[in-house]
């Protein structure tokens, strides 16, 4: 994982291979999930990212970050509905989570739901005070 994170800025393909050893390793390990995770999202690999997501909750289910990353993954991927439970999932997890409250908020509005939209745009603007 140390060697993963030291190799992000000069080697990003033996920084992903870094983490994928640090997942075979430690098959639980959430931040070797969330800083891989973070590497497809950048390269805009979501389809990658949503496999990713849905292999590390089997072992992370109580985890709001991989909840929130596989709902950015389908929200990218225009799978809507699925994209809205997982953001759900997450902040039901920790409701502190500003940006999942922001993307919800996005999806409910695109939706037609403004009642939803406006509660989570809400909940945004009280977590970035």
């Amino acid at each position: 994982f140390e060697r993963a994170v030291a190799l992000e800025s000069t080697d990003a393909a033996a920084a992903e291979a870094a983490y994928r050893q640090a997942i075979a390793l430690a098959p639980d390990f959430e931040g070797a999930y969330l800083n891989l995770g973070a590497m497809l999202c950048e390269a805009e690999r979501f389809t990658e990212l949503a496999a990713l997501c849905d292999e590390a909750l089997q072992l992370c289910p109580a985890s709001s970050l991989i909840h929130f990353n596989r709902g950015v993954a389908l929200d990218h991927l225009e799978r809507l509905p699925e994209a809205i439970t997982s953001y759900e999932k997450s902040l039901a997890l920790d409701a502190t989570l500003a940006d999942a409250h922001y993307n919800l908020g996005r999806l409910q509005e695109q939706l037609g739901d403004k009642r939803g939209a406006l509660r989570h745009f809400s909940a945004y603007r009280r977590l970035q005070r």
